[in-house]
């Protein structure tokens, strides 16, 4: 239950003596075991606004002392009592389900699985025991009636809400004082952080900036005292980050950089100069912010909250420029809360998640340059006309200056897994440290991003860009994780993340065969990405990875071998792994690939940091 105040407790009380008077006095007695009443409406308000706990104790204690001060016939009978909790409590655990922004469909959604948990079929259940009648008789015989109610009492809990309902669960300003003090005068060990972010209640995506803002807005606004490079795209965000990043950090600049998912560990998804922020530093800002989250009306997603929890820390650590990956889309993505950056760059695109962000390459496009800001400047990856057109439009709109990677200033591209070589006018020869054959265009993107901050007054040398793309390092892009057999381990999770990491393969492989270990999400477009890799394949071993989105190894498995490859399932990453290994051979080649979210278990298996 939210934080007892006078306020809230009154309002319990309240709902407790207006369900007694609606239910004893205000009601259509139609038969012995049916009527029409509204008396679940206090009940309903209670669990909505309250939550489960709130909605619960009220439909029990209104139920119960009704039953005392105005006694009917016959005894009290205990599971009518029971009926009526199930209503508060289930509306209290839909109400933190529920996250439909149209307010009578999402009270809709709440109410009527509670009225029919509650008033219709654990009532229907009770009063077959009371008054000796069949549950299936009473259960046709009060449909109807409570099919009305139902309606009714949908369309009463809406108005209220709507009327009322921001008022009746805001905290007083000086309580939400006394709340912050106490929460600040705590701590948060790093479990407790954990724990809290990852929060069952709000984890999945809800699109949109007004929870991220009202966060900041209540912890005062730490982006706007923050320099950003904010990177969106659908293939090498990650890489180009990391490569502006490292650059930024050699050159002596105090470097955030934040970035989505991570591989090993959730602290990498916050580094300050290369280094993943400190447990003890991530639970006392979670701490702080806790609070603050808990006041609003609108809990923010896992997203947001991690979101502002590294604006913060930023902040915190006096920052000069902080590296800020999108972590879906980018008009309406948690990150597009800032100002204008200085720079906003738009990697290479393609179509993944669909489903939130349009199903052709110009809805995608449309998305992403949601982060063009007025005045600013942005970068764009030089690709597909119709994406191009769409940024070209976005800039002009609103005022901005388009650049476009020159990919005709790379040559020479030498594939090798001790470093990436290739020649770039006017640097000349260069390494990078991150060895797919692809990371060249991205180096492009970075070399470009660099050349602009320069630009704009960054102390950037040509000798902190060569020394930057030297030494970056990336995790589960195209990384070699042991020899005998080769063992690399790339995150391309799309068809074109998956096409990518082929060419590199054919690059550094030519003539040779590869078995996959492979995961993927769901959602993706797999038979495309199965076309991109059978060429290329000894055989396949698929895994399962640890996400709620992810396809079943056996699942995937069987569409392999029904385009005539060679697969085999297991039910564990470490088992795939082994297998992978036995199978390829000393002399062999294994890639593992086709999620982020498998990766880090991959690694882990392998002993890599």
């Amino acid at each position: 239950m939210k934080s007892l105040t006078t306020k809230r407790l009154s309002l319990l009380a309240m709902f407790i003596a207006l369900q007694i008077v609606l239910s004893k006095f205000l009601m259509l007695q139609l038969a012995p075991s049916v009527r029409l009443s509204i008396d679940s409406v206090p009940i309903l308000l209670a669990g909505l606004w309250f939550g489960p706990l709130a909605g619960a104790l009220v439909g029990t204690l209104a139920d119960f002392l009704g039953t005392l001060l105005f006694p009917t016939a016959g005894a009290y009978f205990p599971p009518l009592t029971i009926a009526f909790l199930l209503i508060g409590l289930s509306a209290g655990v839909l109400s933190r389900v529920v996250k439909v922004k149209q307010p009578l469909l999402r009270v809709a959604l709440i109410v009527i699985p509670s009225e029919i948990i509650g008033s219709y079929l654990f009532k229907s259940f009770a009063l077959s025991f009371l008054v000796g009648a069949p549950f299936s008789v009473l259960l046709a015989s009060r449909a109807l009636p409570v099919g009305i109610v139902m309606i009714v009492n949908t369309m009463l809990v809406t108005l209220l809400d709507r009327a009322l309902g921001e008022k009746a669960i805001s905290v007083p300003t000086q309580g939400k004082a006394i709340a912050q003090k106490k929460h600040d005068s705590e701590t948060m060990t790093y479990n407790e952080a954990m724990d809290y972010i990852h929060h069952v209640t709000w984890r999945g995506s809800r699109l949109g900036l007004e929870r991220t803002r009202e966060l900041l807005e209540r912890i005062g606004n730490p982006q706007e005292k923050l320099k950003f490079v904010h990177v969106a795209g659908t293939n090498g965000k990650g890489s180009t980050c990391a490569m502006i990043a490292k650059t930024l950090t050699l050159a002596g600049y105090q470097t955030g950089l934040y970035i989505s998912p991570f591989i090993n560990r959730f602290n990498e998804r916050m580094q300050l100069n290369g280094e993943s922020i400190l447990d003890q530093t991530l639970a006392d800002i979670t701490a702080f912010i806790r609070p603050h989250a808990e006041a609003m009306a609108d809990h923010p997603t896992e997203f947001e909250l991690i979101t502002v929890i590294a604006f913060e820390y930023f902040y915190r650590s006096k920052a000069d420029i902080v590296v800020l990956e999108v972590g879906m889309g980018g008009e309406l993505d948690s990150t597009n809360v800032i100002g204008t950056p200085e720079l906003a760059v738009i990697t290479n695109i393609g179509l993944d998640h669909t489903r939130e962000l349009g199903s052709t390459i110009a809805d995608i496009a449309n998305a992403k340059a949601g982060i063009i800001k007025p005045d600013g400047d942005v970068l764009i990856y030089d690709q597909n006309p119709e994406a191009d057109a769409v940024f070209a439009n976005a800039c002009l709109a609103r005022g901005a200056t388009l650049h476009v990677t020159d990919h005709s200033r790379i040559s020479h591209v030498s594939a090798s897994l001790a470093a990436l070589a290739f020649d770039c006018t006017p640097y000349g020869a260069l390494q990078c440290g991150l060895v797919g054959t692809y990371q060249a265009k991205n180096a492009a993107v970075a070399i470009t991003a660099l050349e602009l901050l320069q630009q704009k007054g960054w102390n950037i040398t040509s000798q902190h860009i060569k020394d930057g793309l030297l030494s970056v390092r990336w995790p589960a892009r195209f990384e070699l994780l042991r020899q005998n057999p080769v063992f690399i381990a790339d995150g391309g999770h799309n068809p074109q993340g998956i096409a990518a990491v082929a060419e590199s393969l054919t690059e550094h492989f030519p003539d040779r065969k590869i078995t996959f270990l492979i995961g993927i999400m769901a959602d993706k477009d797999i038979p495309q990405m199965i076309d991109q890799l059978a060429p290329l394949a000894k055989e396949f071993i698929t895994v399962t990875p640890d996400n709620p989105r992810a396809l079943s190894a056996d699942v995937l498995a069987g569409m392999l071998v029904e385009r005539g490859l060679i697969a085999t399932s297991r039910g564990s990453v470490a088992k795939g792994v082994q297998l992978a290994i036995e199978r390829a051979g000393a002399d062999g080649i294994v890639c593992a690939l086709g999620s982020l979210y498998l990766l880090g278990d991959v690694r882990a298996e392998l002993g890599a940091n």
